[in-house]
């Protein structure tokens, strides 16, 4: 999540009625047309390629209403729906279970009472991977389980259905270490620990603290099963600890850097950037305009640097796109020119200007997450065959 994610005034209170009169005053304070397919089709470069968009919230998006897999009836405040991504040429994405902890949350969908109502938040996740099943089951999408359903997802025609790599966001849902087995067995195979508000695995962005004891048992546990580990929500503090207990690939899918953003913690150190790149993993651009410039609106330009400034620590094979896009706020909160799937050609555009050539465009576009998470997938089959033949 974006506009609810970095532990300040920014953060929107999940209600639905709530969520909407904010999305409507934000709308407003842009003003009319900020953002307009048409406009962004004017930049799209020759042979444009498809996306693989590594964070958005499409299950929180469908329960809060409208449904995402119809056109949306109020285009200014909300971007996100299955023909709008098929509008944007998005193949592939990492949707999200996401749940928010607290009082004022618990009355919706995806909230729950506290870290103490462990059965709140199992329900409140269960019912979003439900969601996910859903689409599957009635031919809307395809949830990606393994490196063969990622390529075959990757390898389908344009306007195909949609590959889902389903991403828990905050384990909380997870009532036990032990239960991660059953979550990877309904296709989870990506976790971020915690939220920004923390959880009772991890400190988050909001709300600092260590990786706790049971975190600790959820990394050796999400390791056994392969579950790649996202990072973008951890605290400091937690993200030295999630280091501490594994040697495995990491990814940020939604994180932007902080010394070009506010110095708070939802954002990347340089020093975490290269410890990500080290263990083989990515950063996702989060286009959400205030996590690219500080005080004023976020432009392409800001974007663009951010990626820039990744790719220099790094190197341009360890960052790609995660968007975001509606993660509690709206299209006009975006970087300017790019706040909806159909938009996403202007951004290329704008890193073909900073000087990417196609090749490296297309790996931004796609590129990269699939060799990440194609990686990702066949380590943990080979984990897989591996405790079989042991007998485990």
């Amino acid at each position: 999540m974006g506009g609810k994610e970095d532990g300040s005034t920014d953060i929107v209170i999940a209600t639905v009625a709530q969520r909407t009169f904010l999305r409507m005053t934000f709308a407003d304070s842009a003003g009319p047309n900020h953002h307009t397919p048409s406009a962004a089709a004017a930049h799209t470069p020759a042979h444009a390629p498809w996306w693989l968009d590594a964070h958005l919230d499409l299950a929180y998006l469908h329960l809060g209403g409208p449904t995402v897999t119809e056109e949306l009836p109020d285009q200014v405040t909300r971007g996100v729906s299955l023909p709008a991504l098929a509008r944007g040429d998005v193949r592939i994405f990492l949707g999200t279970i996401f749940t928010e902890v607290g009082t004022e949350a618990a009355s919706t969908p995806w909230g729950y009472r506290d870290h103490h109502d462990i059965e709140g938040a199992h329900a409140a996740g269960v019912r979003q991977l439900e969601m996910y099943e859903w689409l599957e089951h009635t031919g809307r999408a395809r949830i990606v389980r393994s490196a063969a359903d990622l390529d075959a997802c990757a390898a389908a025609p344009a306007g195909s259905p949609p590959g889902i790599v389903i991403l828990m966001e905050g384990a909380d849902p997870v009532r036990s270490p032990d239960e991660f087995a059953w979550w990877h067995a309904r296709g989870v195979r990506v976790v971020g620990l915690t939220w920004a508000k923390g959880s009772r695995y991890a400190g988050g962005n909001a709300a600092q603290g260590p990786l706790t004891d049971i975190g600790r048992r959820a990394v050796e546990a999400m390791d056994a099963l392969g579950i790649l580990l996202d990072a973008s929500h951890l605290c400091d503090e937690s993200f030295a600890g999630v280091c501490a207990a594994t040697s495995s690939r990491i990814v940020a899918t939604h994180s932007n850097v902080r010394a070009l953003a506010a110095p708070v913690e939802r954002h990347l150190t340089d020093a975490q950037i290269a410890e990500i790149a080290a263990r083989g993993g990515m950063v996702g651009l989060n286009l959400y305009g205030k996590f690219l410039a500080a005080g004023r609106a976020a432009t392409l330009a800001d974007a663009v640097a951010h990626v820039q400034h990744v790719a220099a620590i790094a190197g341009r094979n360890c960052v790609g796109l995660g968007s975001d896009f509606d993660g509690g706020f709206t299209p006009a909160d975006c970087a300017t020119g790019c706040g909806r799937p159909e938009e996403l050609p202007a951004l290329a555009a704008g890193l073909a200007q900073a000087g990417f050539n196609h090749a490296e465009l297309t790996a931004f576009a796609h590129g990269n997450w699939l060799r990440t998470l194609r990686a990702a997938l066949h380590d943990a089959e080979r984990g897989a065959v591996s405790r079989m033949s042991l007998g485990r």
